[in-house]
């Protein structure tokens, strides 16, 4: 059985989170269990399909109404454990199923086709579900890692987006890439596997996957409405997304209509972009340790920096093919690339001031608030007007709420200090 979760020692096993409680998950594992084993739909005249398929309803048709939270939170963490099980079981049996190319039977094209068309998946989903399935029926050691429970889906999920294109370095970085996954959340194995995605692409005879896997679909409706989907390399993606929101500001909230989503606000600047609006300047910032900038990135993948500011991390082969353009700004740790003193000779924060307190400070300074540094406003501690220099000791980035705050709470100060 499977953990949902492996930080801070193992987590409860699929039926074990509210066997005594509920006597239904404990069914539905054992339904699960059931079709783990079985070869076909059906075993010595049981189908374990319908014993899930019961133990499904019977939770469904439950009356929860006075149960306390803790009975309601025991039941969830316990049904996500037997969906992360059956999970697994999908994914072994979607495995088997294409490698035997059942899905041409029907003349489906393919089998991400076969699924899109007849399960409630999209097709996106359905190329996951494929993709996965293909990744672990191709490793064993990883297969017994996720049959063990030492991993879940979600490792396998992201390991397997990750691998594509790499599969031979994969293999070579198996072992040590499942030690991680053993001792990390999905979201964190996620951030892990970015960074070894931008190692192996770095260390790979190949370029990198580039401008050549770049592409833009639009499709119409009857009605003539667009959709648009596409793949755009990560420093492409960071000059539109730079440039679209410069183009388009949040709204003001007390303004003369309701503020714009972030979605609606970039689809209006890049129709602005069409029409040949002139979009502000834009500059990419790149973050790398010198060891990966000098082409000996560390052996552990959650050691070493390369981070495309605002988007993550990216391949060091780019950087280096980048670093000559005076539009990237570069910050290799333990050098310096750009002066940064200012001094008393102006108040205006220059752009490359500006990247150095986001670089330095990466959210609000506020305590608590999380707003990426580089949507905040850049706050002098020490006001210009009481003699503070424009240097990177006196300046902190601020969000523009509790930058607004900060400066109340110092006019509230200063008007307490004159009364006094």
């Amino acid at each position: 059985m499977r953990s949902t979760h492996r930080r801070g020692g193992p987590s409860p096993r699929s039926g074990e989170v509210c066997a005594m409680q509920h006597p239904t998950i404990d069914a539905t594992s054992d339904a699960v269990r059931a079709g783990d084993a079985a070869t076909g739909t059906a075993r010595a005249g049981h189908d374990p399909l319908a014993g899930l398929s019961a133990a499904v309803a019977t939770l469904a048709g439950e009356d929860r109404s006075a149960w306390t939270g803790v009975a309601r939170a025991d039941l969830l963490v316990g049904l996500l454990s037997v969906r992360e099980r059956l999970d697994a079981v999908i994914l072994a049996v979607t495995g088997e199923w294409d490698r035997d190319k059942s899905w041409e039977l029907d003349g489906a094209r393919s089998p991400v086709a076969w699924i899109a068309h007849r399960a409630p998946l999209t097709r996106q989903d359905a190329s996951s579900l494929v993709r996965t399935a293909r990744f672990v029926r191709s490793f064993d050691t990883t297969a017994k890692a996720l049959d063990a429970g030492d991993i879940t889906t979600g490792h396998a999920t992201i390991a397997a987006q990750a691998a594509k294109h790499r599969a031979e370095t994969y293999r070579d970085h198996e072992a040590v890439i499942l030690d991680v996954a053993r001792e990390l959340p999905v979201t964190g194995f996620r951030q892990v596997m970015q960074h070894w995605k931008a190692i192996a692409d770095d260390q790979a005879v190949s370029e990198p996957p580039g401008d050549d896997t770049d592409y833009l679909d639009i499709t119409t409706t009857f009605e003539g409405i667009g959709h648009l989907d596409g793949r755009l390399s990560a420093t492409a993606v960071k000059t539109l997304i730079d440039r679209l929101d410069a183009m388009e500001p949040p709204d003001p909230k007390d303004g003369p209509r309701a503020p714009r989503s972030q979605a609606q606000r970039r689809a209006a600047a890049l129709m602005r972009l069409v029409h040949g609006d002139t979009p502000p300047t834009t500059t990419i910032d790149i973050v790398i340790d010198h060891e990966t900038f000098a082409g000996r990135p560390p052996a552990d993948p959650t050691q070493g920096c390369c981070d495309l500011l605002g988007q993550g991390p990216i391949s060091p082969l780019v950087v280096r093919t980048l670093a000559c353009d005076a539009a990237i700004g570069r910050v290799v740790m333990n050098g310096n690339s750009e002066i940064l003193d200012l001094g008393r000779r102006t108040r205006v924060v220059s752009p490359a001031l500006r990247r150095a307190v986001i670089l330095r400070d990466r959210t609000c300074t506020e305590e608590g608030c999380d707003v990426p540094a580089h949507r905040c406003d850049i706050h002098h501690v020490i006001p210009w007007q009481h003699h503070g220099p424009t240097t990177l000791e006196n300046l902190k980035a601020k969000c523009p709420t509790h930058h607004l705050k900060t400066h109340q709470r110092m006019e509230a100060d200063i008007r307490q200090h004159r009364r006094e």
